[in-house]
């Protein structure tokens, strides 16, 4: 429990951070609802909707548990006992955790067809939902079960949600494992050249994505009560927004802008190098005969 700080109170820079993460949550909104009305047009097709779907949706928990948590501060919120909810489940398992899974599953479809040249069907995408489903309920059940004092609890003298140490190690130990696995695809995929070529896309998020886990790490162990501490708050919202909020832009921008500004010839050229690949059917895309 927090020592010294005085009971928190919103200050402008805690309303600012809270309105900079809506904002961010209202674009990213737009910015999916495009490329579901454009999902028919072949370079965004090509990046796989319905994972970025998931992605999406992981992406908003995910900032809507940093938000709950962060700044449950002088009553703004009344969340006083949903901070194991919005911590564990909305913040670590569908937040950090499905975000790190699907950007897993989607190398690994972009491997298992441009590297072993083999075919991606629902058996392997239901096979991964099962272990996801399975990886959660055996981590967070046990959690959720277990005394809040263990795990993360609302401080009324304080007005803020305060993580134990073991629930700190723990999480962060679950959202270090897939993100390594995550790096250790992503290394597996640096060499494949095709017109689907996301290796740049994929540096830039294990960039951002890694400084905010760390960053995260660092501050959930050396102060223990951080959210009691304005400028540990603040940062930490900073840098999760950095990785929670950048994914789909980083994956979609070029696609979206020429879907916007060039979409005939950006789709020429786009077929120009999937002709090249051979790689269409596998792709389920049909290839026009003429340019």
């Amino acid at each position: 429990v927090p020592t010294n700080p005085r009971p928190l109170k919103s200050s402008f820079v805690d309303i600012f951070s809270i309105t900079l993460g809506a904002v961010l949550m209202f674009l990213n909104t737009l910015l999916f609802l495009y490329v579901l009305w454009y999902r028919h047009y072949p370079p965004l097709r090509a990046k796989n909707i319905k994972l970025l779907g998931i992605l999406y949706l992981s992406m908003m928990l995910w900032c809507l548990g940093t938000i709950g948590t962060n700044f449950n501060v002088d009553g703004y919120f009344n969340f006083t006992s949903s901070c194991l909810l919005l911590a564990l489940w909305s913040r670590i398992l569908v937040g950090m955790f499905m975000f790190a899974f699907v950007h897993i599953f989607r190398l690994y479809v972009y491997i298992r067809i441009f590297k072993r040249r083999q075919k991606v069907t629902y058996v392997q995408y239901l096979a991964a939902a099962i272990l996801y489903a399975v990886i959660i309920a055996a981590y967070g059940i046990p959690v959720t079960l277990m005394h809040n004092k263990l795990t993360v609890m609302f401080v009324p003298e304080f007005q803020t949600c305060v993580y134990g140490q073991l629930f700190s190690e723990m999480s962060f130990g679950i959202v270090w494992a897939a993100w390594l696995a995550f790096l250790v695809m992503a290394y597996m995929a640096r060499n494949i050249n095709t017109s689907f070529k996301e290796y740049k896309e994929m540096l830039i998020i294990v960039v951002l994505t890694s400084i905010s886990i760390a960053y995260q790490t660092v501050v959930h162990h050396v102060v223990r009560e951080y959210t009691a501490y304005r400028w540990a708050r603040i940062t930490s919202t900073f840098f999760e927004y950095l990785a929670s909020q950048t994914s789909l832009v980083v994956l979609l921008w070029v696609p979206v802008y020429n879907c916007i500004f060039h979409r005939r010839e950006f789709r020429r050229k786009f077929f120009d190098k999937m002709k090249a690949d051979g790689m269409a059917a596998r792709y389920g895309m049909t290839l026009p005969t003429t340019s």
